[in-house]
């Protein structure tokens, strides 16, 4: 049979395909079936992990009887065994976190995937590598001894959150604020408490509009930064097609803080890969970029969104090296106190950088702003503008 899709395209278009099957619970069209091929299928499976959905790329072939090579057979078994055992570990941890919160009257929201996880066709689909739960900054100290005292370990306090991680080396982030370091989206994530309300317990919930806005708002901080993984096109779907959150119940939102037309455009992106619309070039674009990021993106993504913003790569790797001081003052908190030694603490940073084992990454995104290409920055170029970032 002839190939449905070109060499250059296939990989791709065939993991659209399934993913749709997975999120739609329908079977695979019998053309797509005959793409599949063990070729096919390990290069599928390579995709896909790079965006941790391996494992729901396996339980559709599973399900669709689709075979491959014994290596990537055991591969993708693996990946289904390994995010159905993940999905219970976070669930238990998840669940005693809020026991220990609810019986203390610690107030608390879940958030992202812990929200969004029970509406996918089965919760171990949507995988995580942590838990996301905000409670009030003044809460904080107390949380901690009260989890130190069921046997967790505390780890680093983060510009928004305290790293914490149960005896099977389950990771909690702790937030204290939403805030992203971003002072367009913080000028409405400050406000996080304002848009909730109790549910059960010291549980508290988003209203919808906040709910939807804060996703996009992560989604677009960490899209900026590198790329935001087909997982979060999946969320989408989810959130519109499964929780009735369409992007628009949140557009005060999203307007103030000027990511009105990102979600716009992400909504129509996973609505075009997940309902099976044509694609054009803009959304070819956006597929890239994303694809090639993977789940958390990637240096080359970061450093050429960076070069669009400074227009040189001179001009960006000058302010890598000289951070902004408000992103100084949480790696240096004495900067708060006393900001005039800023100079001082960029010169800290610098020798550190130079001489520890952060130099050969360093270098390498030297090496990766020196070879990233006049027509990749234009396409950055092209996706700002039209994202209205």
């Amino acid at each position: 049979m002839e190939n449905k899709y070109s060499v250059e395209t296939q990989k791709k278009e065939l993991i659209f395909e399934i993913l749709r099957s997975a999120l739609s619970e329908n079977e695979l069209d019998p053309s797509v079936k005959a793409e599949l091929t063990p070729s096919a299928v390990a290069d599928i499976y390579a995709l896909a992990k790079k965006h941790d959905l391996a494992h729901a790329v396996a339980c559709v072939l599973r399900n669709n009887g689709i075979t491959s090579d014994p290596e990537t057979a055991g591969k993708l078994k693996k990946a289904e065994t390994a995010a159905l055992f993940r999905n219970e570990r976070l669930k238990h941890v998840f669940g005693q976190i809020c026991g220990i919160f609810d019986e203390n009257g610690i107030a608390y929201i879940p958030l992202k995937g812990s929200v969004i996880r029970q509406y996918y066709p089965t919760e171990n689909m949507r995988t995580s590598c942590d838990i996301d739960i905000l409670i009030r900054e003044e809460d904080v100290g107390r949380a901690v001894e009260l989890l130190e005292a069921q046997e967790y370990k505390i780890g680093n306090r983060n510009f928004h959150d305290v790293s914490v991680y149960s005896s099977t080396n389950v990771h909690l982030e702790l937030h204290f604020t939403v805030c992203e370091n971003d002072d367009k989206l913080d000028a409405v994530l400050k406000d996080a408490w304002k848009y909730a309300s109790k549910a059960d317990g010291s549980r508290y919930e988003f209203s919808k509009e906040f709910f939807i806005f804060h996703i996009y708002a992560h989604m677009s901080y960490h899209f900026i930064s590198g790329g935001c993984g087909l997982r979060s096109l999946t969320d989408i779907w989810i959130m519109e097609h499964k929780m009735d959150c369409p992007y628009s119940a949140a557009a005060e939102l999203l307007k103030r803080a000027g990511i009105y037309r990102f979600a716009e455009e992400m909504s129509a992106l996973a609505e075009t890969v997940f309902s099976s619309k044509e694609q054009d070039e803009f959304a070819k674009s956006l597929l890239d970029y994303i694809l090639s990021g993977g789940t958390y993106g990637n240096l080359e993504n970061h450093a050429a969104v960076g070069m669009a913003k400074s227009k040189s790569s001179a001009a960006y790797l000058l302010k890598r090296i000289f951070l902004p001081y408000k992103t100084m003052a949480w790696q240096y908190p004495i900067l708060k106190k006393a900001p005039f030694l800023l100079p001082f603490c960029w010169a800290i940073r610098c020798v550190k950088a130079l001489f520890n084992r952060k130099t050969g990454k360093f270098l390498h995104e030297i090496s990766t702003v020196n070879s990233i290409s006049e027509d990749k920055l234009k396409r950055i170029n092209l996706i700002r503008s039209r994202l209205g970032l």
